[in-house]
């Protein structure tokens, strides 16, 4: 055999060689491919199974969330400290109506966030979709509780013939659940959105906000839904009963009527005062130092006196309210004091009011400042600080805190003997004890009479009588001690303290079994006024701070089982008194101003007398060229009333609304326990890792750790 044959031979063997390699090459190949496709395969069916179980879970929440908005008996059984199981192994079918294959839900409920009523509670919703080999998706929903302090105006009727006129501003979220009507040109202006489940008709400026008419009804409150707050009242011993009942009015003695009324027969009534001022004396006035006290007419003595109600026209000089509770304001050694009509007559009176350095007064004008005739009574009511006060109040110390001859208002409770002569007006009082009322002049029973302003002495006419009384608190919840370069040690014990540490039971809810109660005030808490009755707003109602600055500082809900009305008396709207050269007004601060939200559950919020004490020189204007009696209605909060009601009729009548957002109302916060609408809007969506997901116990433990704390 030839070289070259061998070399052949050679050849064919490398050939087979890479003949295999290249086999088993493509071989490898084919199977990787097989595997790949295979293992595609797999995963496409894994991402179709976690879709399913994630479109279950999802459509679970959904559906959960329809359930929690439309049946409002649902609502009610959704627990405070548990949860409730809506779906127990549940199939689902997809949009094509075909059941999600191999997959099942749970649905649990339960109320979580804040649960004692002040910041906002919301519905969790958890969802856990599983299969048998255990929970494969777990969703939470969590739906924020709609609360009625987000509307700036809700009524649940709309009375025909009613309509917002020009003039007017909301600055906040309205709805009816009946019709909306504006009126005038350029008619009202809404600054945001108003919807109605009726009509919304007439002239507006809108500002550009889209209006919803044929809006869905949202269920008004019922005092039934409100039946806790009494009982958390209670907890914070902030419940109270009024005094009530009518009974001959009191005279001083000497004949003299100083009852407050001119009916045969005066009714008693109740004031409740927010009050609030640095107690600690620290620096800083937190939620510790706000309060409120409550006052007691006594028998005999009429409401007209809590309200500081002037009657008659023209108004009789004689008239308690007006010598007793109306007067002037002088800052004196950088203190505001405050002098009565009454007591404008004594020489010494004259003499301090002359170091005032707002206002000024000179010898000539403090000689015409006279008790006694009109024209001094009207030169008193015609200086930039004039102005009532309701009874009991700390300014009115010279014609409530009467003494005798031997005491000079220093011992209290006042003598309840002796000829009584007004503050520091007695002869053994000195020139130190001697100035005008301010707000640390608390007299805890104070006492009336006609004072005889036809000389200087300052004397009583007659006997005093007992004007009311000032609540005790009760000695758990009393201050151990107040800031005595503020308040005087006497007033402690009847401050009712609204927060931590002083009322550690307090859940911020203060409740009268009836009414009217009257109120006013400077708050610092979050609180909730309830009446089962009407509520008298007698004077300006404010937070120690400006809402739209010092955001959710202060939040107040005043809710009345009747109607809520801004008082038409001498601290709201000015009187007419006759001269002889025509008309003066008396007293009457233009303008109310309110912080907080107002709800009727049964009647309105309104104005009283609306439609008269027509008042057209001098003019009082809410915005430009629209004269009203009492200016303008300045509320920063809100208004939900079960019927709307006017405000003024006309040129010179009532006041006009001029209403402002709080910014806190656009916040999750609310006054304490404050009604809601029932309505769960999505708050934030959350993926659960199905682990802990797996056991009842590990539910209840999530649940618990979303929920508030149950208490104060």
């Amino acid at each position: 055999m030839t070289p070259a044959t061998r070399r052949s031979h050679g050849r064919r063997g490398s050939a087979i060689l890479l003949v295999l390699v290249l086999t088993l090459g493509f071989a490898a190949l084919a199977m990787s491919a097989i595997y790949l496709t295979s293992s595609g395969g797999i995963l496409l069916r894994l991402h179709e199974r976690e879709r399913d179980f994630r479109y279950a879970a999802e459509q679970a929440l959904q559906q959960a969330k329809s359930r929690v908005n439309r049946d409002t008996v649902f609502q009610r059984t959704i627990p405070e400290t548990s949860y409730v199981q809506l779906d127990t192994g549940r199939a689902l079918t997809d949009a094509a109506g075909l059941t999600v294959p191999r997959s099942r839900v749970n649905t649990y409920i339960g109320l979580t966030g804040d649960t004692v009523g002040r910041f906002g509670q919301f519905v969790t919703i958890v969802s856990t979709a599983y299969d048998a080999g255990g929970t494969r998706h777990v969703r939470r929903l969590d739906l924020t509780a709609e609360s009625f302090s987000r509307f700036a105006m809700f009524t649940n009727t709309w009375p025909g013939g009613l309509a917002y006129g020009t003039g007017e501003f909301i600055r906040g979220r309205a709805h009816s659940n009946g019709n909306w009507a504006s009126t005038g040109s350029p008619g009202p202006t809404y600054f945001d959105t108003v919807s109605a489940v009726g009509t919304i008709s007439g002239t507006a400026n809108y500002s550009g906000i889209p209006t919803r008419p044929g809006a869905a009804a949202i269920p008004f409150p019922t005092v039934t839904k409100l039946a806790a707050l009494p009982g958390y009242a209670t907890q914070g011993n902030l419940n109270f009963t009024p005094v009530s009942g009518a009974s001959a009015r009191a005279t001083d003695g000497a004949g003299a009527n100083v009852s407050g009324t001119s009916a045969a027969n005066a009714t008693r009534g109740t004031r409740v005062e927010f009050v609030t001022f640095d107690a600690g004396g620290d620096g800083v006035v937190g939620e510790d130092d706000g309060f409120v006290r409550v006052f007691d007419l006594a028998a005999g003595i009429d409401t007209a006196r809590l309200r500081a109600d002037l009657s008659g026209s023209p108004v009789a000089l004689s008239d308690p309210v007006l010598q007793n509770q109306c007067g002037a304001t002088f800052t004196i050694g950088g203190r505001q004091e405050f002098f009565p009509i009454a007591s404008m007559k004594q020489a010494w009176v004259k003499t301090r009011i002359q170091t005032s350095t707002y206002p000024t007064v000179t010898v000539a004008q403090a000689n015409t400042y006279d008790a006694n005739t009109r024209a001094g009574v009207v030169a008193i009511a015609s200086l930039p600080t004039a102005r009532c006060h309701p009874a009991g109040s700390p300014f009115l110390l010279l014609t409530e805190r009467l003494v005798d001859a031997t005491n000079c208002g220093l011992t209290m409770p006042n003598p309840s003997n002796g000829a009584p002569y007004t503050w520091a007006a007695g002869p053994l009082c000195g020139v130190d004890t001697r100035y005008g009322g301010q707000d640390s002049t608390f007299t805890p029973n104070p006492r009336t009479c006609m004072v005889n302003v036809t000389n200087a002495t300052g004397r009583c006419g007659g006997t005093a009588v007992a004007l009311g009384t000032w609540r005790q608190a009760p000695s758990a919840i009393q201050l151990a001690s107040v800031n005595a370069t503020v308040r005087q040690d006497a007033e402690r014990t009847y401050l009712f303290p609204l927060a931590k540490p002083n009322n550690l039971a307090s859940k911020g809810v203060i409740h009268f079994t009836a009414g009217p109660i009257f109120t006013s005030g400077v708050l610092r808490g979050y609180v909730t006024l309830y009446v089962l009755g009407r509520v008298g707003l007698i004077d300006d109602l404010t937070y120690d701070q400006n809402p739209a600055t010092a955001i959710c500082r202060n939040f107040l809900g005043i809710i009345g089982r009747d109607n809520i009305m801004i008082a038409d008396n001498a601290l709201n709207r000015p009187k007419p008194i006759n001269t002889s050269t025509g008309a003066a007004y008396l007293m009457g601060t233009p303008h109310y101003t309110l912080h907080g939200i107002t709800m009727s559950l049964t009647g309105t919020v309104g104005v009283e007398n609306y439609a008269g004490n027509k008042q057209t020189s001098p003019s009082i204007t809410c915005g430009t060229g629209n004269t009203t009696s009492g200016g303008c209605i300045n509320q920063t909060g809100g208004v939900i009333e079960q019927v709307i009601s006017a405000t003024y009729a006309g040129s010179g009548t009532g006041l006009r609304e001029n209403r402002s957002v709080d910014p806190c109302q656009k916040t999750n916060r609310r006054p304490p326990f404050f009604p809601q609408t029932g309505r769960y809007l999505d708050n934030k969506y959350f993926e659960i890792d199905p682990v802990n997901i797996e056991s009842a116990a590990q539910i209840r433990a999530l649940f618990n750790g979303l929920r508030g704390r149950i208490g104060p």
